[in-house]
């Protein structure tokens, strides 16, 4: 897998949870991100995205949404609120930028 390619998907992810996290903060109304959180969401999107190359390289394409599906739960676990579960779908969306950019 070229590393053009990991490039291009890492960055689509980490736009992704950046304009996650802009809409959940203009819903709870807390103050505007900062660099620490940026480094954060980039960091989060790099572990993803090497988890998906590792999956979509090695071990097939087959279900790959269960097992991001079982990221974002071990992520978000326990499960007590609704914005939990929306937390859960945005690694699941994720996965699915994932494996429309990383296949050959």
């Amino acid at each position: 897998m070229a590393l053009g390619r990991l490039a291009l998907a890492c960055a689509g992810v980490a736009a992704w949870f950046v304009l996650w996290a802009l809409i959940e903060r203009r819903v709870a109304g807390t103050p505007a991100l900062r660099s620490r959180d940026l480094r954060w969401l980039a960091g989060e999107a790099l572990a993803l995205t090497l988890l998906a190359a590792l999956w979509f390289t090695s071990l097939g394409a087959g279900a790959a949404w269960l097992v991001f599906l079982l990221v974002g739960v071990l992520r978000e676990w326990p499960i007590r609120t609704p914005a939990r579960v929306l937390r859960i779908g945005r690694v699941v969306v994720a996965s699915g930028l994932l494996a429309w950019i990383l296949p050959a």
